[in-house]
């Protein structure tokens, strides 16, 4: 019986069930979300597995955790009171032990995948891409893209790498001269948006030179910050419709904007005729096969190589630096390598620092002590269910492993929050560490493309 039946069936005059029917419909909305939330609370599946009660019983509760920006510090410390796994969500759990990084995220030969989790990843429209595709799309897509990160490639690519290191240090010193303090996160930022605009568009952005933003930057840096606010919507049926309207004419027009400027650079770069190693002169140089990449994909996937690699790589680059500022001894140590393997910057060549060991070492360390990408990768369990770290979940249980939790817990790493490259050069005190549990590329065959 619908409400307005029985707001008629009341004998009520149409003024008063008018005004009545507000409150009967708040009150069946109320009535549908407490009961829901007892259902999570005590007769869902995930009954029985720790966590907060709100996370629970609501969504919405790791959803504001999310938007706060400070979930990876939240969900640290809700392992570090649960243990290995918590339920953050009616239907989600996280995990902070080294074994499921297989279980989640590795192939499974015979056996559907875990498949990316389409309330957290959505395309930007319809064209796959490395980031959100099938399997099979991924497949394909990512043996052609494989061939710009080759061994090969990168050899070739390294003097381009090296003309944006030299410049970053020249204007370094520029901007230093006086004494003044300097935003060294800035500074990583526009060298890596620089050298992956050249190495995607045979374009520089012009941001070291200059010395300040791209818009793009701006753009990308707040379209993650909206990511997370779609992702919430996403959850709550009309919801999203709702906040596509409310998003103000600017925002709209950024993207645009955003959207146009990188199809143009991608098909201005592909129209070049050009031996440069960038990375498009390896995907089309092998693109002549049955299982090409679409113009489309192209453009789709240059827009998640220019970020992928950007900002997580400047983000990796800041944080390290920060830490080895923090730790002198340390960074005395890497200093000490670094002249002694080289007597000038020339020298320096991506073949001879392999050898490096406390080099190695720090980049280890600085990778699990700030991870370039803290938050969640969920995967959503296949219908026909699996076992995950020794328990069987039923199919469509969100799961995923948390980078920043897992690479801070004292349940893998003896002193968690120290930076300890040594523990990477198999220091007898740091024996016991679980160093398998730190994956900043991810893990199985969706792992970054540029890990090396």
């Amino acid at each position: 019986m619908g409400i307005l039946e029985g707001l008629h069936n009341l004998n009520l005059s149409p003024p008063v069930a008018l005004a009545l029917f507000p409150v009967a419909l708040t009150g069946l909305i109320i009535t549908y979300y407490v009961s829901l939330a007892f259902y999570n609370i005590w007769f869902h599946p995930l009954r029985h597995y720790p966590g907060p009660v709100l996370n629970a019983a609501t969504r919405l509760t790791w959803s504001f955790q999310v938007i706060s920006g400070r979930s990876q510090f939240t969900l640290s410390k809700l392992h570090d009171k649960y243990g290995e796994v918590v339920r953050i969500g009616p239907n989600e759990l996280s995990y902070t032990t080294s074994k499921v990084w297989k279980d989640i995220y590795q192939s499974r030969p015979g056996k559907p995948q875990f498949q990316k989790d389409p309330l957290h990843y959505q395309k930007h429209d319809k064209t796959p891409s490395l980031h959100v595709s099938s399997d099979a799309d991924h497949t394909r897509m990512r043996r052609m893209i494989a061939h710009a990160f080759s061994d090969k490639a990168l050899r070739e690519q390294e003097p381009i790498m090296k003309q944006y290191s030299d410049t970053l240090i020249r204007r370094l010193h520029e901007v230093t001269a006086s004494g003044e303090a300097i935003n060294i996160k800035q500074w990583y930022q526009w060298t890596l948006f620089d050298l992956f605009g050249d190495l995607c568009f045979n374009q520089p952005f012009g941001c070291l030179e200059a010395g300040k933003s791209h818009p793009w930057i701006d753009i990308i840096g707040e379209s993650i910050q909206a990511f997370y606010y779609l992702g919430l919507a996403r959850r709550i049926p009309g919801l999203q419709s709702l906040m596509m309207k409310m998003i103000p004419k600017k925002k709209t027009e950024q993207a645009a904007w955003h959207s146009a400027f990188s199809k143009s650079l991608a098909d201005k770069r592909m129209a070049m005729k050009t031996d440069r190693p960038d990375f498009m002169s390896f995907i089309l140089k092998h693109n002549e096969t049955e299982k090409a990449l679409t113009v489309p994909e192209i453009r789709s996937n240059v827009n998640v190589l220019i970020p992928g690699g950007s900002e997580t790589t400047s983000t990796f680059l800041t944080g390290t630096t920060w830490t080895l500022l923090q730790n002198p001894e340390k960074y005395k140590l890497l200093v000490d390598e670094i002249r002694s393997t080289f007597k000038d910057s020339d020298d320096i060549k991506i073949s001879n620092t392999a050898g490096m060991d406390y080099l190695n070492a720090v980049i280890n360390e600085g990778l699990r002590f700030y991870p370039p990408v803290p938050s969640n990768m969920p995967r959503v369990v296949p219908d026909e269910g699996a076992i995950v770290a020794g328990k069987f979940l039923p199919g469509g249980i969100s799961v995923c492993v948390a980078p920043y939790p897992m690479a801070r817990s004292f349940r893998n790493y003896k002193n968690p929050d120290s930076f300890v490259p040594e523990r990477w050069l198999k220091d007898p005190d740091y024996a016991d560490d679980d160093l398998s549990a730190s994956q900043p590329f991810s893990f199985g065959p969706r792992n970054c493309i540029g890990k090396k």
